[in-house]
């Protein structure tokens, strides 16, 4: 299994770091897998590819600074030697990522609540709420009965279901495009009109669909530093090649540009190729949402545990993290959750490249850093929702 040794960064606790990845994964998944194709096909068109390479490797750095974060901050903080505005910085990054959590775990359910809605052929908004609020209701009680443990099982069985639908949806427009290749050749579609700025503005806008590698460092009560630190590198050189695969293979069968139009979402795109996949492709989006929003509901626990354990201790941060989170998913638009929610996971990020400014040795990494932190402060002011 050397490519497993690989990815996990060693033999040695290869299986805790699996586990450990669970979470990460799960809400890397859930939020970009069924509404990054339709956004990139209606902001860059056949540039999707380049487009999700760029939005990767963007998220490769900020991960490389959460990593750093985890290793050495938490070291820090633990001997007491981090200084008071670094403290300062973490307690503020702190109280912002429980808030896009939050925000986050309502806009999943939304996405899953709508694909099951209008595939019965309805567009109520009033049933989608109510549905919306019966899923985070769900994890909350399970939260509530069995904690982590309990959670973290139900995130491994919907995450290996998301990845068994993704792999054979994929094969799919595989098959579907080498078929295309061998007859009339492939079709991309045109590059919309908008401006390269507006492009990069709405890109920005989409850094919420590779969210998810940083939510390890919020389960320091079930693994130690190392562990975290390789999920959180395991969560993205696994989700990295998927996201591009996938969006390499579903550009070619984008509507945009064809009879067809510009596809809502990615039911538009597999009704057209492979009607027959349309019903699993709702059970993956039902699963792929619950898992994420199972898995942002434990981040969000986990921390509100650490920043106030009188109001939020024990399995109480579950009901705190739900009950927000209702309230956000029965009142609020989708879009609108969307735009606060990409906002929010910006300016966490830009909090942890600060803090790693502040604790690296290396000038090198430090300027790396910084800069990565100007571009996240850009994205929180500037960037376009996902729309």
């Amino acid at each position: 299994m050397p490519l497993l040794r690989w990815l996990t960064g060693g033999s040695d606790g290869a299986g805790e770091v699996m586990r450990a990845s669970v979470t990460p994964l799960a809400s890397i998944f859930g939020s970009g897998f069924l509404i990054i194709v339709p956004v990139l096909e209606r902001t860059v068109g056949s540039l999707a590819v380049v487009a999700i390479t760029g939005v990767c490797i963007f998220a490769w750095l900020v991960g490389a600074a959460i990593r750093h974060n985890v290793a050495t901050v938490e070291a820090m903080a633990a001997d007491d030697t981090l200084d008071h505005g670094t403290r300062s910085l973490e307690k503020w990054s702190d109280r912002v990522i429980v808030v896009a959590y939050v925000i986050s775990v309502g806009l999943y359910v939304r996405i899953m609540a709508e694909y099951m809605v209008s595939f019965s052929g309805s567009d109520s908004e009033l049933i989608q709420r109510v549905i919306a609020c019966a899923a985070i209701a769900l994890i909350v009680a399970i939260g509530l009965a069995r904690g982590f443990d309990g959670l973290d099982r139900l995130d491994r069985l919907a995450l290996a279901a998301v990845l068994t639908l993704v792999t054979v949806l994929g094969a799919t427009f595989v098959l579907s495009d080498a078929g295309d290749l061998l007859g009339s050749g492939l079709d991309l579609p045109p590059v919309p009109g908008g401006g390269l700025i507006e492009m990069l503005l709405i890109l920005g806008g989409i850094l919420i669909t590779v969210q998810g590698f940083e939510t390890v460092r919020y389960l320091g009560e079930e693994f130690d530093r190392e562990t975290r630190v390789r999920a959180c590198r395991f969560s993205q050189l696994v989700a990295t090649p998927i996201y591009i695969g996938f969006t390499a293979a579903a550009t070619p069968l984008m509507g945009l540009g064809s009879g067809s139009g510009v596809d809502s979402d990615l039911l538009d795109i597999t009704a057209r190729v492979a009607p027959l996949l349309s019903l699993p492709l709702v059970g993956a989006a039902v699963l792929s949402q619950f898992s994420a929003a199972t898995a942002d509901t434990v981040a969000a626990s986990g921390n509100l545990h650490t920043l106030y354990p009188r109001a939020a201790g024990g399995r109480r941060a579950y009901a705190v993290s739900g009950g927000v989170a209702i309230a956000l998913a029965a009142t609020v638009p989708t879009f609108t959750i969307i735009a606060v929610a990409s906002r929010a996971f910006a300016a966490y990020y830009c909090l942890q490249c600060l803090i790693a400014v502040r604790t690296c040795d290396s000038v090198a990494r430090r300027g790396g850093y910084a800069a990565l932190a100007i571009v996240l402060l850009a994205i929180t002011l500037l960037a376009e929702p996902a729309r």
